[in-house]
């Protein structure tokens, strides 16, 4: 138990994003090019451990630099601008070695988190460019990818993930939470700050209930299950039987998603300078592992990725209560549409866990871990004075001059760290469970085992 705990604080004391800039001060980089890092002495300790065993291991790791954020220099396109695509942030986010590197916590991460517009163009550009991904789109080749920007905008979205209560029909819940919390104030019934009361709650928590199930009637399209609603389930959020089928076909196919992972990790179709994009992946972990890997070799382990679709979030309180009544508001004008996101599941515990248990755990992390997403983005100034309390406030990149987007920052920091805390305890649990000599002594216990012979 005491060597969990120290796991789990070493992990929380450790931004993932900062530890860019301490590998890269440890590889001896110039001042402007590291770049925000963890100025503790844990992380710049964890840091030099890594960098020594690479040198030992002859990797080269000459001209450190950063290759994300301010220092993005990514060219889009013409697929990707076709689309929609907007942002033009790098897949490496350092670089040595003449390599694009793209840096991820080997205790799991998010490899992708794409809007309708980007994940089509993903799609576009492997039915374009790629032979496989051609034969299993076929002659929907050009409507699958529209099909999947239009499910992922807000007017689909919302609709197909209507529930059967007044609150899930909208397709998000927030507006009414905040009406209910404007009438408790009106009302004057003795709630702070307009606090919901239990039998709220229960509604509200029903209506998500309902939301998250309708989720997975999108998600079943991306993910290798034998699940027979998905046809259903895809029409309501106005994809064809003939496309939804199509779409079941190719993201069932291990070469197709190993394509799609390799896209989202490289982003090689999505930029036109090399600068960009990403050939390799560091991985490190608290223990002072580490890997490092083409892009290609990464990709291949389909299993260690989790597909899903995932709702954005609302907009902010401000803008929905410009709207109007905010009980009766739809969610494609509250909220921002559906995403398209793959997760790299934590590759230390792959071995002992098997793929539907891992998969779930992580699901109910990451649902867990947007949920409270949704609720600090629509309450800053909470979310600003829980990051002052808990002294988490100076951790968030000193570059960043807006409160608001300081703020913003602030709440991916909670939500990953949400996220990676219930995945590690979920996993952890379910180890020392399938491992009954590891769960009696993690927890001490000696029974005592009495054996009657029958005779």
């Amino acid at each position: 138990m005491l060597r969990l705990k120290q796991y789990l604080d070493l992990q929380e004391a450790i931004d993932a994003t900062k530890f860019e800039g301490n590998l890269l001060k440890a590889m001896g980089a110039s001042d402007s090019s590291v770049g925000s890092y963890n100025k503790d002495a844990t992380g710049e300790a964890l840091a030099a451990d890594i960098v020594s065993k690479m040198k030992k291991e002859n990797i080269n790791i000459s001209n450190p630099k950063r290759s994300s954020g301010s220092a993005a220099k990514g060219t889009l396109s013409d697929i990707y601008k076709d689309f929609g695509v907007k942002s033009t942030e790098a897949k490496a986010d350092i670089s040595f070695g003449g390599n694009g590197v793209s840096v991820k916590a080997k205790a799991g991460a998010q490899l992708l988190s794409a809007q309708g517009p980007e994940a089509a163009a993903i799609i576009q550009y492997l039915v374009t460019n790629d032979t496989n991904a051609k034969k299993l789109a076929g002659d929907l080749a050009k409507q699958i990818p529209n099909a999947i920007k239009s499910a992922f905008d807000p007017k689909n979205y919302y609709a197909g993930r209507a529930g059967e209560s007044g609150i899930a029909q909208k397709g998000t819940t927030y507006p009414t939470e905040l009406a209910f919390r404007a009438d408790n104030i009106k009302n004057k019934i003795g709630l702070p700050k307009g606090d919901l009361t239990q039998d709220q709650k229960d509604k509200i928590t029903t209506a998500k209930k309902e939301l998250t199930a309708n989720d997975k009637k999108l998600t079943v399209l991306i993910k290798d299950s034998d699940a027979t609603d998905y046809v259903e389930g895809a029409k309501k959020f106005g994809i064809s039987e003939d496309i939804s089928r199509r779409m079941k076909k190719m993201f069932n196919n291990s070469v197709f998603r190993e394509a799609v992972i390799l896209e989202a990790m490289s982003g090689n179709g999505k930029f036109t300078n090399k600068e960009a994009q990403a050939t390799h992946v560091l991985g490190w972990g608290t223990d002072g592992s580490y890997s490092y890997q083409t892009v290609e070799q990464a990709a291949k382990n389909v299993s260690g990725y989790n597909f899903r679709v995932s709702d954005r979030g609302s907009k902010s309180s401000s803008s929905i209560k410009k709207m109007g009544d905010m009980s009766q508001l739809p969610g494609e004008l509250t909220g921002r549409g559906g995403s398209f996101r793959i997760d790299i599941l934590p590759s230390n515990l792959q071995e002992s866990l098997d793929t539907d248990t891992k998969n779930y755990i992580d699901e109910m992390a990451n649902k867990i871990g947007e949920n409270h997403r949704a609720y600090l983005t629509e309450n800053l100034e909470y979310t600003q004075e829980l990051l002052l309390q808990e002294g988490l406030w100076d951790k968030i990149s000193g570059g960043i001059k807006n409160v608001k987007d300081k703020i913003m920052s602030g709440i991916n920091l909670l939500v990953d760290k949400i996220k990676s805390f219930v995945s590690k305890i979920g996993k952890w649990m379910m180890k020392m469970v399938k491992n009954t000599g590891y769960y009696l002594m993690a927890f001490n216990m000696k029974p005592k085992l009495n054996f009657k012979l029958k005779v």
